[in-house]
């Protein structure tokens, strides 16, 4: 889940390594160490860090009864529902198989994967900066972005034995 603790995170390469140029990326949702753990019953595999805007590319899998705690947006997100449903506590839509939603900056909300879903929900999120995590009362209370989320992942990879040099390639 995000920090709590403001640091100055960075991607941790020179500037002369940072690619520039289009690429792509496979993902493999059937290799569960590809999986960023993101609290007890959420994942994610990363498909891009923006170290221009803090933002990050990622497919969310969260299982049903899953909560992303209320969070507020600093810029735009983008969100495709690949499998199962999900919404927002503070809307009245359920996205599901095929929904693209399109949150303005100022956002906030709090995610959650409805306890009766019949199937895990996943998400494709395009997050174009920071998101603030709150508290009932609007305090803030967490912090994540493409930095958070890097260091959460190359934790992950190196725990698992994975190559972290193939989070590297997703820096832009």
């Amino acid at each position: 889940m995000p920090v709590n603790v403001f640091a100055n995170f960075e991607d941790g390469l020179e500037p002369s390594a940072r690619q520039r140029d289009h690429f792509i990326t496979d993902l493999d949702f059937d290799d569960e160490r590809l999986w960023v753990p993101y609290g007890e019953t959420a994942w994610f595999q990363p498909c891009r860090f923006d170290v221009t805007t803090g933002g990050f590319t990622a497919v969310l899998k969260a299982l049903p009864g899953t909560v992303v705690p209320k969070h507020y947006h600093v810029s735009t997100v983008q969100g495709w529902t690949l499998q199962g449903s999900w919404r927002y506590l503070e809307h009245d839509w359920v996205a599901t198989a095929g929904t693209f939603i399109f949150e303005p900056s100022g956002e906030s909300h709090t995610l959650v994967i409805p306890e009766d879903a019949t199937e895990t929900a996943i998400i494709l999120f395009v997050v174009s900066g920071a998101l603030i995590f709150t508290d009932d009362e609007g305090n803030f209370a967490a912090y994540e972005d493409g930095f958070t989320m890097l260091e959460l992942a190359r934790a992950h990879y190196r725990e698992q034995g994975l190559d972290v040099s193939r989070l590297d390639a997703l820096i832009r």
